[in-house]
């Protein structure tokens, strides 16, 4: 039974636990009644998980892989079965869990759409006059005539969105289905779920987009190996999450237990979290480890895992380091700070004439900003073997909130530009969103006073 009448999602004390066994035989042997010893260990992949989701709001979920994520909302789908607690769903539910989970691949697409649509509950009339509309919104053309077998995985997740977003569910479950798809349909994707908002559904988003989480999302719930850790306003969270990325266990504890009203830590004596508007937040409510979160910081555990060192040809870039403008080694900041980046440069032969190079991309390797010295193309410095020389390029903090990657190039000005040397993103830049700001374009090129 609801607590309350205007309550989408109830969920109690909710866990799952499977049993591992080291051996296939210890599973039938377990079976055996009269086995007393426990055969196999247990794994938490969920536990002691309360919420409550009123109607008409957005829940986003974040975690690092493994975290119980997809579990979640499984079982709040009725997929998997809890091991404890229980889970109460107002409404007709709609799910995106997997691509094409539900679909028969011997079917055609048009098929399974009248299949889905049966399953879900509508009757054949509603689905006939829904079929028009979830067929525009796939946009697959002619194969929707064709077997599902013979689909690209785009295709899939475009009829299976198409289907659940277009059968007026009361809930909507979308657990990175659209990671796949391309851009612009991933934004009328996501306009749908607006619409559906507006009409007074209640969404469920699991993504690793914090720009996604942040856009759509009324709170965040942050799950940490299978135990919900904190639930707030959706900018703060994440800003929270980014943090502890790649932290160790230790430090997740002590981020959690400083967290003040406004992200209080769910523990079993918490009770049920419920998603409410949230409050005007003040810069003591985020205290990480004695640092302010809208102050820049190093976190040490922020490493690239693509950098490149291209061959040295008379010169090496030696190292890359981002700075605050007072000096303070950093790699991640709140959007708007200005930041200085440092490169070190060492000659191992006489250097006639050379130009430095920097850039930043972002995680798909488009280059969004980057700077020169010097800045005309027919001059360059001159240098000594080895020599040692410090550039330091000033950015005024115009990224928006992501991850960004540092990398230079230090060539020679002659008629060749050949490379020196060549480094692809050395360094990891985080820039995370504590303002709520509206990303617009690829930067922000606002002059800042």
């Amino acid at each position: 039974m609801f607590s309350e009448n205007n309550v989408a999602i109830e969920a109690t004390g909710l866990g799952k636990c499977y049993q591992l066994y080291d051996k296939p035989s210890h599973r039938l042997r377990q079976a055996l009644p009269w086995q007393s010893k426990r055969l196999y260990q247990e794994f938490w992949a969920l536990r002691d998980v309360n919420l409550t989701l009123p109607q008409g709001q957005t829940l986003g979920v974040i975690g690092r892989n493994g975290s119980g994520k997809s579990t979640l909302l499984q079982l709040i789908c009725g997929t998997l079965t809890p091991t404890e607690g229980k889970v109460y769903v107002n409404g007709r539910i709609g799910a995106l869990l997997e691509l094409g989970s539900g679909f028969n691949p011997e079917f055609t697409g048009l098929e399974n759409v009248r299949l889905n649509g049966a399953v879900l509950g509508l009757r054949k009339v509603e689905i006939d006059e829904k079929l028009d509309d979830i067929l525009a919104f796939a946009d697959i053309g002619g194969f929707v005539n064709q077997p599902v077998k013979n689909y690209s995985s785009g295709m899939v997740m475009r009829l299976a969105f198409a289907v659940q977003a277009h059968v007026d569910p009361a809930i909507l479950v979308v657990d990175e289905a659209l990671a796949v798809g391309d851009e612009l349909f991933q934004k009328k994707c996501f306009a749908r779920l607006e619409n559906l908002k507006q009409q007074g559904a209640s969404i469920l988003l699991v993504s690793h987009s914090c720009a996604q989480i942040n856009q759509h999302c009324d709170q965040v719930l942050l799950l940490h190996k299978g135990t919900a850790r904190l639930i707030g306003d959706s900018h703060r969270v994440t800003a929270i999450y980014q943090r502890l990325i790649e932290a160790t266990d230790s430090e997740w504890e002590r981020v959690v237990q400083n967290e003040q009203q406004n992200l209080k830590p769910l523990s079993k004596n918490a009770g049920n979290i419920t998603i409410e508007p949230t409050h005007t937040t003040q810069e003591s409510d985020f205290l990480p480890e004695q640092q302010t979160v809208n102050k820049a910081w190093l976190d040490p555990s922020l490493k690239s895992k693509s950098a490149i060192s291209y061959p040295c040809n008379g010169a090496e870039i030696k190292s890359i380091s981002i700075h605050t403008i007072d000096g303070l080694q950093i790699n991640t900041l709140p959007h708007g700070i200005p930041f200085d980046i440092s490169i070190s440069v060492h000659a191992h032969q006489d250097l006639e004439n050379f130009r430095l190079g920097c850039f930043i991309a972002n995680q798909n390797g488009g280059r969004i900003t980057g700077q020169s010295e010097p800045r005309q193309t027919h001059k360059g410095y001159q240098g000594k073997r080895n020599e040692r020389f410090s550039f330091t390029f000033r950015f005024h903090g115009g990224l928006w909130p992501g991850y960004y990657f540092i990398g230079a190039g230090l060539s020679e000005t002659n008629s060749s530009g050949s490379f020196l040397h060549r480094v692809i993103d050395k360094e990891v830049l985080r820039v995370v969103d504590i303002n709520q700001v509206q990303p617009i374009g690829n930067t922000d090129l606002t002059r800042r006073e």
